[in-house]
């Protein structure tokens, strides 16, 4: 039965192209949680000892520690079902009460991963407003496409591609895909050194998370490299900020940063899909050049393309 409820879950997952599914505990129950984009919605209702068992196995094919329930897990599994595989990121953690939860992010080809823009225009611009040496920093809240983006803008110059992430997203087959290892102590720092004496023409960072994963992606563009790297912030302004507060060192930033890039996923109401809105910051010895989320909101509103209740909460 717990197979069989996990080849449901896949399948539907991979046929819906679902980012995520949670299973959270819940009263004396657990629900599991299908997420695309900014939606969620309860797909079904489990007992706890059948959702138990759910975790278990794919703890199993996760290579995870099936018996530790306490302490947060991470895994990796590629789950063959009907001859067809979908790479599955696995993570665990378990609450005061030793109940664990779990979320399988759903990881698709890049070449699936189609991202529909409101302002195209805006991406193609900057393929060339990118093309310099020096550190750009992507922005977004999670699951907005930073990393579809990053890689829509690297294949199409078609040149050598070196990305480091924790774990590899999306595959792709013309860069050379590097992936976090702690166990054998292959961390950020260690792989952008590495990577550096492969001279790649771009080097992706999956995240800048800490003040030494930052200050390597720093060292990296100050060497002459061009470097794309996501970091978490609230807002276009907020990236830099939260740079800052990371390196506490503006200096060092004011010299390698070249760009700011931030995307937000939203619902175009009249196309009635979920499209990128890009907002950007660039700088470069000849000029600057900018691009302004509230311009380009209040355009979307004025248009009819987003509900006033979307402009208001999606104003910076």
């Amino acid at each position: 039965m717990v197979q069989q409820l996990s080849d449901e879950i896949v399948a539907r997952g991979k046929k819906k192209r679902i980012q995520d599914v949670y299973l959270l505990p819940k009263g004396g129950q657990y629900q599991v949680i299908f997420r695309k984009n900014n939606y969620r919605n309860v797909y079904q209702i489990l007992e706890i000892e059948i959702a138990e068992q759910l975790i278990s196995r794919f703890k199993y094919l996760g290579q995870m520690d099936v018996g530790e329930k306490r302490k947060a897990q991470l895994g990796a599994c590629t789950y063959l079902l009907n001859e067809e595989m979908q790479r599955i990121r696995i993570s665990t953690v378990g609450n005061y009460q030793q109940q664990e939860s779990m979320v399988l992010r759903f990881l698709y080809p890049f070449e699936k991963n189609t991202l529909l823009y409101f302002f195209p225009e805006v991406v193609q611009g900057l393929q060339i407003k990118t093309n310099r040496r020096g550190l750009y920093l992507f922005g977004g809240p999670v699951g907005s496409g930073k990393t579809t983006l990053m890689y829509t803008l690297a294949r199409k110059l078609g040149i050598q591609v070196i990305t480091i992430e924790d774990p590899v997203e999306i595959e792709e087959t013309q860069f050379l895909q590097l992936q976090i290892n702690q166990k054998i102590k292959q961390d950020y720092e260690t792989l952008i050194k590495l990577s550096l004496r492969h001279h790649p023409d771009i080097l992706i960072i999956g995240e800048i998370r800490d003040q030494q994963t930052a200050k390597a992606a720093i060292r990296a563009a100050l060497t002459g490299h061009r470097v794309y790297a996501t970091i978490h912030a609230k807002s276009l302004l907020g990236v830099r900020e939260r740079l800052v507060e990371l390196v506490q060192s503006t200096e060092e930033i004011q010299n390698s940063l070249q760009g700011i890039i931030y995307q937000r996923l939203l619902t175009d109401e009249a196309d009635e899909c979920v499209k990128g809105l890009v907002a950007y910051q660039l700088v470069s010895k000849e000029s600057k050049s900018a691009f302004d989320w509230n311009t380009q909101l209040k355009r979307l509103f004025e248009e009819g393309r987003i509900h006033e209740e979307i402009y208001e909460l999606e104003k910076e």
